[in-house]
């Protein structure tokens, strides 16, 4: 391979990297004495890869930017095929960078964002998407700046809105979740793959996972993501409160696009930081001696914290903060003493509460005692002897300190006898007779075996309402998208309904999407029960009537259907679909064409065999 002249111009010398579609090789341009990076197609390629490095090229090249790789050419080699050369970059990834930065301080994070930002902004403002913004597309070079790379699937948003779910291309973990569900995209799109990175680099993970694609999509299309704050301790607001609106799941919450959000990832490293300028230029000239110093500064930033915290007899606050002190410093023997001292701070204080809780709940025992047991009314008229069978009651006092106890005492015979009731002034609550016998002189004698009567009211008082009828929950998800109909009438699209209240019984479910074909199904739902339907719908295919010279060969996106004129109709994906044509002998033929799911259309590629 070292040595070897592509297109008779760049001279390849080793390589750099190699992806899914191409390897990258570091090379010299020989006729301006330069180093290059050469991107080379793997062999075998189709027309539609072909296109996507003319595209990359056509779009970057119109883009200058310092933050934005440069395309110097695009041409084919008649043995390699393809070829895209662009600037080398002597540096590394994003991704590598992180991993010998980790924990990223949230400042650097914050400086690395705003780089991130001002590509964008240039790639937006000229209306070009990215759409496969992540680490490894980031370049960040020795001693600065920060570049972005790969526009290989890049769009202009003018000319494309919507991909078909099976054609979508990208990295998932950075995808909106708009992208996710129908495949439309934005300059938006490439803002929460902004605001994941950042989330990436402060905490070492993305904001959403799941076992497998299909709990990751689910996950970025019906949970918000943590903040950063709670997460990380001491993430400044700031920081924590932008990446949270970018990751926002409805895109017009977001900032718009890159040209947004640059001035906002600006003002965020002059709050926590300083000057943007000076912070960008000490961290790129030296990003492990910047990140060490913010670390040592944060670190002794949440060792502070946690002591007052401590002080203040706020040990749970204060073992959060810690923990966040001891992940930038795992060995700090400062961090393991004051966490040692925080449970038994928190034994202390608990014993403390709880004798404290003891006394109160022993005077509320004793008031209780004396606010239910009321001093009887006197009877002028009539004198009733305690029956000699019976002990006398025991005075409030002597039972203050056994709560439970007044509340089953044996009333005394005056408070039981309940003469008259009819003209009398509203009788003071008592306590149940359950336990006591009855009394002659009793106009309305209970039965000893009767149950307790409540304290709020009469014994004659009606039982309490039947409690309502708790309706079931349908929790529904769906891919890509659908309107949700129960019992024919409709309740909303998902994503935004996730949750349907259902009486009790029986119910037909259908979700509609015209691209796809419908599903139904009836549910049995019981009182406060909760579904779950995941539905994946099946997108229909599209039918394309293709007419090309006889005795052409036929591709679509470079697999072959078959020698022109073809038996039938061709199904395709919904989407974009290069169709193209060899004729013996004569230059290839190709269009590109818009498919919609579900409907038909003839493509004519016209040419002399």
């Amino acid at each position: 391979m070292t040595g070897e002249l592509l297109a008779g111009r760049y001279q390849l010398e080793q390589e750099l990297g190699r992806g899914g579609m191409a390897t990258v090789f570091l090379a010299t341009d020989l006729r301006l004495a330069r180093r290059v990076a050469v991107k080379v197609m793997h062999p075998g390629g189709d027309e539609s890869r072909t296109e996507r490095f003319r595209r990359e090229a056509e779009l970057v090249a119109s883009l200058k930017h310092p933050n934005v790789l440069e395309i110097h050419d695009f041409g084919e080699d008649a043995a390699r095929g393809p070829f895209l050369v662009c600037e080398w970059v002597q540096g590394e990834s994003l991704r590598e960078l992180a991993r010998r930065l980790s924990p990223v301080p949230p400042e650097a994070a914050a400086v690395l964002g705003w780089a991130l930002a001002e590509a964008l902004g240039e790639a937006h403002a000229r209306g070009v998407v990215h759409r496969d913004v992540k680490p490894e597309n980031v370049l960040v070079a020795r001693g600065g700046p920060l570049k972005l790379a790969d526009f290989g699937i890049a769009a202009l948003a003018d000319q494309e809105r919507l991909t078909s779910t099976g054609a979508i291309t990208g990295s998932l973990p950075y995808m909106a979740p708009e992208r996710i569900d129908t495949g439309a995209f934005s300059p938006a799109s490439d803002v929460y793959a902004v605001g994941v990175m950042l989330f990436e680099l402060c905490t070492g993970t993305t904001p959403h996972g799941g076992k497998g694609a299909a709990h990751l999509a689910a996950s970025v299309m019906t949970k918000d993501a943590p903040p950063l704050t709670e997460l990380v301790p001491g993430t400044p607001e700031p920081l924590s409160t932008l990446v949270a609106r970018c990751l926002a799941r409805d895109s017009r919450d977001r900032p718009a696009s890159g040209e947004v959000l640059a001035p906002l990832l600006e003002e965020v490293v002059g709050r926590i930081a300083g000057s943007p300028a000076e912070e960008s230029r000490a961290f790129f000239q030296d990003p492990l001696g910047y990140s060490a110093r913010r670390r040592e500064a944060r670190f002794q930033q949440l060792l502070s914290e946690g002591r007052a915290l401590l002080a203040k007899g706020q040990g749970a606050r204060a073992a959060k903060v810690l923990n966040g002190a001891l992940a930038l410093q795992p060995d700090s023997p400062e961090v393991v003493a004051l966490l040692r001292e925080r449970p038994q701070a928190g034994r202390r204080k608990v014993l403390a509460l709880g004798v404290a809780l003891a006394v109160v709940l022993g005077g509320l025992a004793w008031g209780a005692s004396r606010w239910l047991t009321p001093e009887p009314a006197p009877l002028p008229s009539v004198q009733v002897e305690p029956a000699p069978q019976e002990a006398k009651r025991p005075e409030p006092e002597a039972v203050a300190v056994q709560a439970p106890e007044p509340q089953v005492e044996t009333p005394s015979p005056v408070a039981r006898l309940e003469p008259v009731r009819e003209g009398s002034r509203p009788e003071p609550k008592k306590k149940s007779s359950g336990s006591a016998r009855p009394s002659a002189p009793r106009a309305a004698p209970v039965p000893s075996s009767a149950p307790e009567a409540p304290r709020s009211g009469s014994p004659t008082e009606a039982p309490p309402p039947a409690e309502p009828v708790k309706p079931a929950t349908l929790k529904v998800t769906v891919r890509p998208w659908a309107e949700v109909f129960v019992d024919g009438k409709s309740r909303g699209y998902t994503p935004r309904v996730r949750e349907v209240s259902l009486s009790p019984g029986e119910h037909r479910l259908r979700l509609v999407n015209p691209l796809c074909d419908t599903v139904e199904e009836v549910l049995q739902v019981s009182a406060g029960e909760t579904v779950t339907r995941e539905v994946a719908l099946q997108v229909r295919k599209a039918e394309v009537h293709i007419a090309a010279p006889s005795g052409a060969r036929v591709f679509i996106d470079g697999v072959e259907a078959g020698v022109a004129p073809l038996s039938g109709s061709q199904y395709v994906e919904h989407g974009r679909h290069v169709i193209s044509a060899r004729v013996p002998g004569g230059p290839p033929l190709r269009r590109e064409v818009e498919v919609v799911a579900g409907t038909r259309i003839e493509v004519v590629l016209e040419g002399t065999p």
